[in-house]
C-alpha cells in the first residue's frame, strides 16, 4: 500500500464532504421560495423546483466519478489498516490519519492520549510505534491477509 495515499486520507475525505454538502444545499435550494429581487414589487417571484432538480442531478453527475474515486482509495487504505497483524498499529493509523472527532486529523499528543490515557508514555514510544506500523502498512501489498 502506498504511503501517499494514507497521507492524503483526509483531502479524500474532506473533498467527499464538500461534495456531500453541497449536495444538501441544492435540495434544499429545491424547496425554497425566494422573492424576486430588483423589481420593488411585494410578490414572491416564480421558483422552478424542477429546474433546481436538473441542476443537482447534472451537477451529482460531473461529480459521482470524483467521489467514487475518493470513495474506493478510502475504503482502500481501511482495508489495509485493518489487514495489519498489530492491533496498536492498526489503532495508531485510524487515530492519525481516519479519525476525525475533532474535525482534522489528530495532533501526536491526542493520538498518545487515545492510545495510552494520561500514562507516561514518551513521544519515542509513540513515534515508534507509528513508524513499525507504516513500516507493515506499506508492505500489505505484497504479505498482508
Amino acid at each position: 500500500m502506498e504511503y501517499e495515499k494514507l497521507k492524503n486520507y483526509e483531502r479524500y475525505w474532506r473533498a467527499n464532504q464538500s461534495i456531500e454538502q453541497r449536495i444538501m444545499a441544492m435540495k434544499s435550494a429545491e424547496t425554497s421560495i425566494t422573492p424576486q429581487a430588483g423589481d420593488g414589487s411585494q410578490h414572491i417571484g416564480a421558483h422552478d423546483p424542477m429546474k433546481a432538480v436538473d441542476m443537482r442531478v447534472d451537477w451529482c453527475a460531473s461529480h459521482s466519478e470524483d467521489y467514487a474515486k475518493n470513495l474506493a482509495v478510502m475504503r482502500e487504505v481501511d482495508k489495509a489498516i485493518d489487514s495489519l497483524q498489530d492491533p496498536l498499529e492498526r489503532e495508531i493509523l485510524r487515530l492519525r490519519y481516519t479519525d476525525f472527532r475533532y474535525g482534522h486529523q489528530m495532533s501526536w499528543p491526542q493520538v498518545k492520549d487515545a492510545l495510552y490515557g494520561k500514562t507516561n508514555v514518551s513521544r519515542t514510544t509513540v513515534y515508534k510505534l507509528h513508524d513499525d506500523a507504516i513500516y507493515h502498512f506499506c508492505r500489505c501489498g505484497q504479505n498482508c491477509t
